[in-house]
Formats: C-alpha cells, structure tokens, sequence
C-alpha cells in the first residue's frame, strides 16, 4: 500500500466564518467494538506487526507508555495533507498553510497467550491534536482545543472519517493475513463486512450544501453530527 502522500490544495477564501472547535476523532465513524481484535502471541509481537502496518500508511511510532495490568500505550503519527488558504481583495491578498495529519493509539493488554489491541485516532492540525468527545479513557488528555473557521474546507478532512477508514483497513489487512504465527489475529470482535463504509450524513454531500450561508453550514454540520452519534448508539446496543 502506499504511504501517506501530502497534497496542496489552493483555496479561495473572501470572507471569514465563525470560529469552532474540531472535536471529532475515530470515534464518530468506527465504534468501539469495531476498533480492536485480539492477536496471538506476545505484546511485543503485536507491537512490531502495528508499527510495520502503521509506517506502511505514513505513520511512525512515537511514544511507548506503560500502564497498569502490564499494558502498553503507542503512539503513532504522520501527515495527510497541506492545505493553502488564500485570504484578500483587488488590493491585498494573503495566504497561509496548514497541515492535517492523524494521530493513532495504540493500547495492547497480554490476555494469557494473546495480546488485546485497542485503537483510537483523532486529526490533527500543525501538530495539535484536536480534542474530542469520545475519547476513551486509556488515551491521554487533550492539551488545549484546536479551532478553525467553520467555513474552512480543510474541517472536512478532520471529521474522524480518514482515521476510522485507516483504523478499519489495517484491521481488516490482519484478518486477511495468511501468517498463522505471532501477531495474527485470534479473535475479533464483530465481523468486519456489516460496518458501513461511510456515515449515512455527510454534510458536505448534502444538495443544500453548496448554497447554504456559513450558519447554514454550521447547522447542518451539527445535524449530520447528531446524526453520526445516534447511529453509533443504535449499532452498540444491537
């Protein structure tokens, strides 16, 4: 598979939108049932498969933690794409760059001759995690919110959905491995195939999308998150 390549995007912006917070995370698109598989052998093993399947994608490992019944916490993290915000009029004009990039957890917990893996992801900005709702509490605090303009195109790369589609593929290449040996799965959670491939509400899909106002915007954004929740409810409690 190929890695992360980054990608610049030239965006015209002539008005300026209201200022958010970006809470969004893996959490949004993938549940937690979803999100971990148990793999046999060592957590060693499974740490090394992770950090093979993670640099595959353009992430590296960070940071290793340790935490309490012989656990241990990874961190893995990579860039996605430059995006170029062009801000003026017929007399000044100014651009800034941003880059929007992922970071994964990666908690694995030895269960007698296998190892429990659980993932998280969420988006970031310039290097700053974003915080977010849904954070299991295995994964560190959040340093300071991460805002944005609610108008600004690149939000639409930080909605969970990239880090939840990366999370699902590198599940799904584990199961699909022929290896039988030490960090191959043994048991997963749920079968992968009933998971959707995208949430039912993209805002930005939506027909009334492309003439909305800036409120406009925010209010359907907010109506596709609500959206998002319910659906993440109704499938846990299946």
């Amino acid at each position: 598979m190929k890695t992360h390549e980054l990608a610049l995007m030239g965006l015209m912006v002539l008005s300026t939108g209201c200022i958010e917070a970006v809470r969004s995370s893996s959490r949004t698109q993938l549940s937690e049932k979803r999100s971990h598989l148990v793999l046999t052998g060592t957590a060693d093993d499974a740490a090394r498969r992770f950090s093979e399947l993670f640099s595959k994608r353009g992430f590296q490992v960070t940071d290793r933690q340790k935490r309490k019944a012989g656990a241990t916490l990874y961190v893995f993290k990579g860039q996605r794409a430059a995006l170029t915000t062009v801000k003026g009029n017929r007399t000044i004009v100014s651009g800034t760059t941003d880059t929007v990039g992922s970071t994964f957890y990666v908690l694995l917990t030895p269960e007698g001759d296998a190892t429990k893996a659980q993932l998280f992801g969420k988006p970031t900005l310039n290097g700053s995690e974003v915080c977010s709702d849904g954070s299991p509490a295995w994964v560190p605090e959040c340093v300071e919110e991460v805002y944005t303009e609610s108008t600004w195109d690149g939000r639409e790369q930080m909605t969970g959905r990239e880090e939840a589609e990366t999370i699902r593929g590198l599940l799904l290449e584990l199961e699909l491995a022929a290896s039988s040996g030490p960090g191959s799965p043994a048991v997963t959670a749920e079968a992968q195939a009933t998971e959707p491939a995208q949430p039912a509400c993209v805002a930005s899909q939506l027909p009334e999308w492309k003439t909305a106002s800036a409120i406009e915007k925010k209010k359907l954004l907010e109506k596709c998150r609500e959206e998002s929740k319910d659906e993440a409810q109704a499938v846990d409690s299946r």
